[in-house]
């Protein structure tokens, strides 16, 4: 089992020993970062821990606050050493071979962090660490693509076991499975920030969500694990929701982000990541749809797939669950049969939604700004097409946006003009972050009937879930863990 180590990134040691006592309660293992403390002072530091404690100052070059050249890095770790800190961390770069002898066999951290890229052989990188005396390696590189996180995943799994155990990551967003998974391939060490907005370095997850959120202490060898892929990950509420689910039904899996910087990456990548199935967002569900070995009819019909299985021996198995999202809201509001909808975006989404919409009885207009695209989009669904303009000019029972304004970096923006938004009728955003649009704020000014893209994302998730386990969902359950893990970070940004 992986310990959960809180790096530290306080300026003073009254901040750092006021973090180690909040934080005792959810730590293993603390990281003293020597090279962000103003004047630092390993005594005082060491008498008030409250868990075990890890020293280091970290180089400029690799990622940290001291230049490489500053003598007090070297004396900083003697003294660590000398005042007998349960681990060191010496960088393998560093040149203080006098200091990893002194400290070998008695928690010695070798580490390496690539602020530029992945080196090329990364096992002969572990050799030559494990042979400088280290009881601990630690790489942790950069990813340039997906690809990469895949060979650190690799080699994580490679060295399962090995007489030296092996700390990696990969940094960055990209890198988020390979902080998750660590218990999964033996990692002694999963390093976490203290809180949002805090990391020690890129891409390091809040240790409460790795507590609570993935159920860090929970992953071992045998945990089976799921995803979300898509180009911006890290704010979705998927992991939330399914690991919850996991947790409620009882099941070893976990659910964890795979922020992909394009599909050719994400499908070389695959066979390293280990996945029992994932689910897919803006904006790869078109080109998935072209490399799974089979789908459902739903996926067929639209050319878009949310929803991957993966068989023991390697087969892609494609469905979708956004029509299913669409559809369970707009029921509750009295069905779609013989509506006027109008669905603004052409991607996968729309073409998942128009799909289900028309074989309910829907009349489906398709509308962008990309005309030819709507048009492509509605010839494969069996609807209209148009522009913007039609918004205002064309009569629709049902408006719904499957395009990301309102959300992200499009926060509080919208393709939809007041005068289009008429009372009584049903305006439906996909966009779940924020819950309340711009669209749905203007649109229940005008009296519209408003629906959230939370209610599509829950019946969305709650499918993917009992595809992969073949179990029925728990609702409520995932519902809840979504919208705590809202309500937190309204009160966190707010705090701000």
């Amino acid at each position: 089992m992986a310990a959960l180590c809180i790096s530290l990134t306080e300026p003073s040691n009254v901040d750092i020993v006021d973090r180690m006592t909040d934080l005792a309660d959810l730590a293993d293992v603390f990281e003293i970062r020597g090279d962000l403390v103003q004047e630092v002072d390993l005594l005082t530091l060491l008498r008030a821990k409250t868990r075990k404690l890890i020293f280091t100052a970290r180089a400029a070059s690799e990622g940290g606050g001291m230049a490489d050249d500053d003598p007090r890095r070297h004396s900083l770790l003697h003294q660590a050493i000398r005042r007998g800190y349960d681990y060191v961390d010496i960088e393998y770069r560093s040149g203080f071979f006098d200091l990893m002898t002194e400290k070998a066999g008695k928690g010695l951290i070798v580490s390496f962090h690539d602020i530029h890229g992945t080196p090329q052989d990364l096992d002969l990188l572990y050799e030559g660490m494990c042979k400088a005396g280290a009881d601990i390696v630690k790489i942790a590189v950069t990813p340039r693509t997906l690809v990469d996180v895949g060979r650190i995943l690799t080699l994580m799994r490679k060295h399962v076991g090995a007489p030296t155990p092996l700390v990696a990551m990969a940094l960055g967003p990209m890198g988020a499975i390979t902080r998750i998974l660590g218990p999964k391939f033996g990692s002694p060490l999963t390093y976490a920030s203290a809180a949002p907005g805090h990391e020690a370095a890129p891409g390091q997850i809040p240790a409460a969500d790795l507590s609570r959120i993935y159920r860090l202490k929970s992953i071992n060898a045998e945990t089976k694990v799921y995803g979300l892929l898509g180009s911006s990950v890290m704010r979705s509420l998927s992991p939330a929701m399914h690991n919850r689910g996991f947790e409620a039904r009882g099941l070893n899996s976990v659910f964890v982000p795979l922020q992909a910087d394009s599909a050719a990456a994400f499908f070389e990548a695959l066979p390293h990541l280990g996945l029992s199935g994932f689910s897919v967002t803006r904006p790869f569900k078109v080109e998935v749809a072209d490399r799974v070995h089979s789908m459902d009819a739903s996926s067929a019909q639209s050319r878009s797939v949310n929803t991957v299985s993966i068989s023991p021996g390697g087969l892609l198995e494609g469905a979708s669950t956004d029509g299913i999202g669409v559809i369970a809201p707009l029921l509750k509001r009295g069905g779609v049969t013989g509506k006027k909808v109008i669905i603004l975006g052409a991607g996968g989404a729309a073409r998942a939604a128009g799909s289900a919409l028309r074989e309910c009885g829907a009349k489906v207009r398709i509308v962008a700004r990309d005309l030819v695209k709507a048009a492509r989009v509605a010839g494969d669904v069996g609807g209209e097409s148009g522009d913007l303009s039609d918004l205002v000019t064309v009569p629709w029972d049902i408006l719904l946006n499957a395009t990301p304004m309102g959300g992200g970096e499009f926060f509080e923006q919208t393709l939809v003009p007041a005068p289009a938004l008429r009372s009584g009728a049903i305006v439906f955003d996909m966009v779940y972050d924020p819950l309340e649009t711009r669209l749905l704020r203007e649109a229940a000014e005008a009296g519209c009937v408003t629906i959230s893209g939370f209610e599509m994302l829950l019946a969305q998730a709650t499918a993917q879930f009992e595809i992969w386990t073949g179990t029925e969902a728990p609702e409520e359950a995932m519902s809840t863990a979504a919208l705590l893990l809202i309500q937190a970070r309204a009160e966190q940004e707010a705090g701000r």
